[in-house]
């Protein structure tokens, strides 16, 4: 089994770049039918494949990788939860749009995880590469969120509680 950790390093690096390089695409789609569904699909299954074959890098060296585990596991629960909340668009505090705010937190929280990740295997654990991706990101995803809750304030309100 001496091929087994070279195979999945390669399939981890490999859907962690794409990962990487559909994460902006994803992001500044118009969010409509079209290109950021499809897209987004690329992004999760890439950033899924990630993280799963990054638990079986993590059996090679548990004591080593034990924080990327934990990343890779935030990871994951963050994007099925993205992915679930495009696909049932759930109605949230009496509004049919509420849960893009919801959905935008998530996979936006799996980017930082992703970004981070790649950070710290090139800055070789570094402290800033464990703290600037979530201070920027967290950033970027409250903007992000604020000017969303700004266009659902704007539309006529369809529901009510």
């Amino acid at each position: 089994m001496d091929w087994l950790h070279p195979a999945l390093v390669g399939v981890h690096a490999t859907a962690g770049g794409l990962g990487l390089l559909l994460a902006g695409p994803v992001m500044l789609a118009p969010k409509r039918r079209g290109r950021h569904p499809l897209l987004g699909r690329a992004y999760a299954i890439s950033a899924g494949v990630l993280c799963l074959t990054a638990f079986g890098l993590v059996a090679y060296d548990p004591a080593g990788l034990v924080g990327l585990a934990v990343l890779g596991t935030l990871a994951v629960v963050w994007i099925a939860g993205g992915v679930w909340l495009a696909r049932r668009r759930p109605v949230l505090r009496g509004s049919r749009h509420a849960w893009r705010v919801w959905h935008l937190s998530l996979m936006g929280s799996s980017v930082i995880a992703l970004v981070t990740a790649f950070l710290i295997q090139v800055a070789e654990g570094h402290l800033v590469a464990w703290v600037a991706p979530t201070v920027a990101g967290t950033l970027l995803i409250t903007f992000a969120n604020i000017r969303e809750l700004a266009r659902q304030a704007a539309r006529p309100a369809t529901l009510t509680s």
